[in-house]
């Protein structure tokens, strides 16, 4: 398996990888000349559907908040890797923070465009691929979520020894899938209330106390290791946050 790089227009070049179905894990790394971080942070969310009247709030979390944690602790950031929603505000701030962190994006190859590949328009309900990602994984799928499975077999890859910590902002179905398979893992989730729809729902139910008549919402509610963060706290409170939680993991 060989990677290759591909050139976007804002001069960023990003290590891409196009894995035969059933690859291991270890050979997509491999491929990708990526050594275990010291930590690793999933971002989860929105793609379609993103509330844009937050969207600066969100921009300012992800840059001073988010990215700056990730530089702190040494950690890798995974995503889903396209020009859309929350994946492109944390591209956005990791290239404000000197794209000093690793950012992985993994999605299906049959739904994502990107130069010298697939063009803009050629594929229904597609999106680019986001330019200041620094890697991508690029898994055999033509429907969203496809990536999925392979996005977690990295993450358990690359989490043996090293801490792990989740991140949601607004999210739909795709997200709502991811935070089940999180709560599966016991692995620690941060929701970012005040961002829309999974987060709110999520951020709604343990506030209020009560037991969600949506199922899904209930499974997370009830087992997840779960702190909610306001948006409205701002950025340095969410990197403090960010770096308690994976800090505690490694203790842990």
């Amino acid at each position: 398996m060989k990677s290759k790089k591909i050139a976007f227009s804002n001069g960023n070049q990003a290590r891409m990888v196009l894995p035969p179905s059933g690859a291991k894990a270890t050979h997509i790394l491999q491929a990708l000349r990526i050594e275990r971080p010291e930590a690793l942070i999933i971002i989860f969310g929105a793609a379609a559907g993103f509330d844009e009247t937050m969207k600066p709030r969100v921009e300012t979390l992800f840059a001073r908040g988010i990215a700056r944690a990730a530089i702190q602790m040494s950690a890798m950031i995974m995503d889903g890797g396209t020009e859309a929603g929350v994946m492109a505000v944390m591209g956005q701030a990791v290239a404000a923070q000197g794209r000093k962190s690793i950012l992985l994006g993994v999605a299906p190859a049959g739904k994502v465009t990107y130069p010298r590949g697939p063009e803009k328009g050629s594929i229904e309900d597609s999106a680019p691929l986001d330019p200041n990602h620094s890697h991508f994984v690029l898994v055999e799928g033509d429907e969203w979520g496809d990536e999925t499975e392979t996005l977690y077999r990295l993450a358990e890859e690359l989490v043996r020894g090293t801490p792990v910590l989740t991140i949601l902002a607004d999210g739909g179905r795709v997200a709502r899938k991811e935070v089940l398979l999180t709560i599966r893992r016991d692995w620690p989730l941060i929701v970012i209330e005040g961002t829309g729809r999974l987060a709110n729902q999520i951020a709604a139910t343990i506030r209020g106390g009560t037991t969600h008549s949506d199922q899904g919402i209930g499974s997370i509610v009830r087992g997840g290791r779960i702190e909610l963060f306001h948006i409205d706290e701002g950025p340095d409170a969410l990197t403090n946050l960010i770096v308690r939680e994976l800090s505690r993991e490694v203790r842990d």
